[in-house]
């Protein structure tokens, strides 16, 4: 697979959950949830998201456009998230992945956290 296509099938297997979607990330792979600090490593990342995915409801990711150059894929998405103590929303988010020897090293996601607050009553 191309990078184009790991970040896709990253984001499908995410949609079914966090375990599943770890074998797309290298062991070093860092994650930044923007402005959150970065973790490293497929442990951290999923403990990271399913805290999150506690707080928000599982995600389901809506690629809108795709854009990638290299080992460098950038996708604008909209992420659907049914919080359980909430309403539905989507949340528009711009993703940037580096993708080396078959494996995403660098994952940040870019979003508006007054969007965020909005649709999950949190106050940041």
């Amino acid at each position: 697979m191309n990078p184009e296509e790991i970040v896709a099938s990253f984001c499908d297997e995410l949609n079914k959950g966090v375990v599943g979607s770890l074998i797309y990330l290298s062991e070093d792979c860092i994650y930044q949830n923007m402005p959150f600090p970065a973790v490293r490593g497929p442990e951290e990342v999923k403990n990271v998201l399913e805290g999150f995915f506690a707080v928000v409801g599982p995600v389901r990711i809506e690629t809108v456009r795709v854009a990638a150059t290299g080992n460098f894929v950038m996708n604008e998405r909209i992420d659907y998230f049914s919080p359980p103590n909430g309403k539905p929303f989507g949340l528009p988010v711009s993703g940037a992945f580096e993708v080396e020897n078959g494996k995403i090293v660098a994952w940040r996601d870019y979003f508006c956290m007054k969007q965020f607050s909005e649709g999950t009553g949190i106050d940041f």
